[in-house]
């Protein structure tokens, strides 16, 4: 937790794995309450602010999809380079990642900033919803460039094993967000309530203030990475290798967050009390699942290093371990959300038919649980094995092939409704688990040099 241990090469597996996995299972912890916050918050202004803070979301998540595949190729390189005990290198291909993180950034925050009502428009928010939210999302698209590099640099953290530096930048953007946002929101003292546009005012602040940390860290040179002159010269092979690679990533992560973004379309043409079940039930599925990707980011930066020490079977050793860890919590999620799923549905929402909605989601989801432990885990490790490619198909085989067309002939085609859609998710993640796992049986992502 102090973040004192960076090389995970050399101690036994389970030890390794455990001393990865908190820090990194607390950083998403504090994230899903991020997550949970700004829906108590938002929920607060009514169902038309749910809507708009989910529709800007899912937008903002297609534009994530290119930093958060350079991160994969990051995390990938500088995990690798940490097993060779080439820390130069490392702090090399760090550095050119965020100079190409903050260049794609500014391209994509600028140009939704200009086109946000259309942006709404096209991802079916209706007039009133669409005059609401001007400002919110102007605000939300502008601070892109904060989040982008809050995860970014975030992601070069763990890649370096120091998850636990992660895990306190965003216990900064949490408490400050809560407290601004808080603040800005309802409003307090001379400080009047600014509502939605609030809420997207102390999203800003919250990651500029980890931003800022991150920054002043790294000055300080207290990482494992060596970052000094040299590093902040640009050089074209590492860049070209880090593109490259994440180029796939970029894809493999646009996949899921594209078919986030259609499913809403889908769903929204059951009405807006099932669309707000839906985003509601999405949110607190988000907030639960977020610790388990903690663990399975141990397990990918547990996979690089030991690669790169040349070491494959510990790595797969780690996996394995790593993935029934992540079963067993999520299995304890699952029960959980089980028994009280309506409490806390209630939170958000009193509409009857909303809360029915998102009941139903969750409980269909909660099934899945059981299968997610082993393909968070396996996706990471075959991400930072280089196997990147192998894992984007496994999405198009999940997402596009069997999820989408099966919930739009299920649910609407076949008047099946709600019921209908989330069945079809349900089976779809089952597919991913299994097929997963087969992947990963083969090994042939112990041989790929990056």
């Amino acid at each position: 937790m102090l973040g004192t241990e960076k090389n995970f090469t050399t101690s036994s597996v389970t030890r390794a794995a455990f001393l990865l996995s908190l820090p990194a299972m607390f950083e998403l912890l504090i994230e899903s309450l991020f997550v949970v916050v700004d829906l108590v918050y938002v929920s607060r202004l009514g169902d038309n602010a749910i809507n708009i803070a989910g529709m800007t979301g899912s937008v903002i998540l297609i534009i994530y999809a290119v930093p958060v595949g350079l991160n994969i190729a990051a995390s990938a390189l500088i995990a690798r380079r940490i097993g060779e005990r080439d820390l130069e290198t490392a702090g090399l291909t760090a550095v050119q990642s965020i100079y190409t993180g903050v260049v794609i950034a500014v391209l994509f925050g600028t140009g939704c900033m200009f086109f946000n009502k259309e942006i709404l428009h096209a991802i079916g928010a209706t007039e009133i919803l669409v005059r609401e939210g001007d400002l919110y999302t102007k605000i939300r698209f502008g601070c892109i460039i904060f989040l982008v590099l809050r995860m970014l640099m975030n992601g070069i953290f763990r890649g370096s094993g120091d998850a636990a530096m992660a895990m306190r930048t965003f216990l900064l953007a949490f408490v400050v967000n809560a407290a601004a946002g808080g603040i800005l929101i309802f409003g307090w003292g001379p400080i009047p309530a600014l509502g939605l546009t609030g809420a997207a005012i102390g999203n800003g602040i919250g990651n500029l203030a980890a931003v800022t940390y991150q920054c002043w860290y790294l000055g300080q040179k207290k990482t494992i990475l060596v970052i000094g002159r040299r590093q902040f010269n640009i050089v074209p092979a590492i860049m070209h290798k880090l593109l490259k690679l994440g180029a796939a990533g970029t894809l493999q992560y646009l996949i899921p967050a594209s078919s986030w973004l259609l499913m809403i379309t889908i769903v929204a043409q059951l009405g807006e009390a099932t669309l707000t079940g839906y985003i509601i039930a999405d949110r607190i599925i988000v907030c639960a699942t977020l610790p388990a990707w903690g663990i399975a980011n141990a397990a990918g930066v547990l996979t690089g290093q030991n690669l790169g020490a040349r070491q494959p079977e510990r790595a797969a050793q780690s996996v394995w371990k790593t993935g029934m860890f992540n079963m067993c919590f999520l299995g304890l999620i699952s029960l959980v959300l089980l028994l009280f799923t309506r409490p806390l549905v209630a939170a958000f929402s009193s509409e009857a038919a909303v809360v029915d909605n998102a009941i139903l989601y969750l409980r269909c989801m909660a099934v899945a649980f059981f299968f997610f432990g082993y393909t968070m885990v396996i996706s990471r490790s075959l991400n930072a094995a280089g196997h990147v490619h192998v894992v984007t198909l496994l999405y198009i085989l999940m997402f596009y092939i069997i999820q989408l067309p099966l919930a739009y002939i299920l649910g609407i085609r076949a008047g099946m409704g709600s019921k209908g859609i989330f069945g079809a998710i349900l089976l779809s993640e089952i597919i991913l688990a299994v097929c997963c796992i087969l992947v990963f049986r083969k090994g042939r992502w112990k041989n790929i040099s990056i």
